[in-house]
């Protein structure tokens, strides 16, 4: 594991070491590529190993292996509309919620930066709306899912795999009867330091300020990948070139070139995604305004789908349904060969020159 090798291949920052060490010796910290990693102080450790024997890495939880998968759009076209695929996460997250629980998810903020939040209502869950291409910032939320499930609520908690089996490395056995968990299948995170040198780019390429930023704007249509910039002004324009930068693979963290999770093992109950494909698999389901694919891993996501599927249209697909047209759930994102060029490049050039090389409008 990280803390041992100093691999950072092995390092998918789940923060599960450092939400583990009982004299608060760990932080995590920025490298040179916009990714964090455990940093241990010396001073504070005590050597008890925990921090060792947590990582998801070697703590290996049970993993589990599809049992059934969904094609789903939610019945309120608004919440179909304003999801980023078809609304499946409004749906299940909406069933933890009617039950006084708490929900947990990525959060883009209005400095643009990407943390997760806790959610007790509607309002405060619609902020996980929508797509975020950058890694969530998981801070001590860990410390506070564990609060919760010892004062007896049902939590949901959704992120990335790798996120879920951290959280549920630092979970006692006693208290997983009411958490539940929901992965996203993860083409893999880019670096939050090339993003915010993508947004400088703009405002100074534009001479304004931001307001807001869309990673993914629907209303160029669910199948397309426009990302909007709103100024301060008002005005807004879109690009594809962070899509471009995102999807030439090489500012992905280290270790979703190698991930454990890009398969149909999944470590959460529940598992959403865009149905890429649903327009092969049941052309008449294919919808402009999205289409989720549900993933059962187990009982208690049966259990949850059982208890929302009134709220979804749905269809039921197959194993080779999903894997056809998402191969993150057959192999990991791979390691592109030049993307030592591409970091040296950002080292020595100007943003405009990683831009031009990397994101240009028809790069492939």
């Amino acid at each position: 594991m990280y803390l041992k090798s100093g691999n950072k291949g092995e390092c998918s920052g789940c923060t599960a070491c450092m939400n583990i060490c009982p004299k608060n010796a760990i932080k995590m910290i920025y490298d040179e590529e916009g990714f964090k990693y455990p940093v241990i102080d010396k001073e504070k450790c005590i050597n008890c190993g925990k921090c060792y024997n947590i990582c998801p890495n070697i703590k290996k939880d049970k993993i589990n292996s599809i049992i059934q998968a969904y094609g789903a759009k939610h019945k309120d076209v608004k919440e179909q509309f304003t999801s980023r695929s078809g609304g499946a996460f409004i749906a299940i997250s909406d069933y933890i919620l009617q039950q006084n629980g708490v929900v947990y998810g990525a959060e883009l903020k209005e400095d643009f930066t990407v943390f997760h939040n806790r959610a007790t209502n509607r309002e405060e869950r619609d902020k996980f709306k929508g797509s975020k291409y950058i890694q969530s910032d998981m801070k001590n939320i860990i410390e506070d899912v564990k609060k919760d499930l010892e004062n007896n609520k049902k939590v949901l908690f959704s992120g990335t795999p790798c996120q879920i089996a951290g959280v549920k490395a630092c979970i006692k056995d006693k208290y997983k009867e009411n958490l539940y968990t929901c992965d996203i299948i993860c083409h893999g995170v880019p670096s939050e330091l090339i993003f915010r040198e993508f947004l400088k780019y703009i405002e100074q390429a534009n001479n304004k300020q931001i307001k807001k930023f869309i990673f993914r704007d629907k209303r160029f249509g669910w199948a397309t990948h426009h990302e909007t910039f709103i100024f301060s002004d008002n005005t807004e324009i879109s690009t594809t070139y962070f899509r471009n930068l995102f999807y030439g693979h090489h500012i992905l963290r280290p270790a979703c070139y190698t991930c454990n999770y890009a398969n149909t093992h999944r470590p959460a109950d529940i598992t959403i995604a865009d149905f890429w494909g649903v327009d092969e698999v049941n052309p008449e389901f294919w919808d402009k305004n999205g289409v989720s694919l549900i993933i059962i891993n187990n009982d208690k996501g049966q259990n949850i789908f059982d208890n929302i599927r009134k709220d979804l249209k749905t269809i039921d697909c197959s194993v080779e349904d999903c894997t056809k047209h998402t191969y993150t759930l057959n192999q990991p994102t791979p390691i592109t060969d030049n993307r030592d060029e591409f970091w040296k490049d950002y080292k020595r050039e100007k943003f405009d020159y990683i831009i031009n090389k990397y994101a240009s409008e028809n790069y492939n």
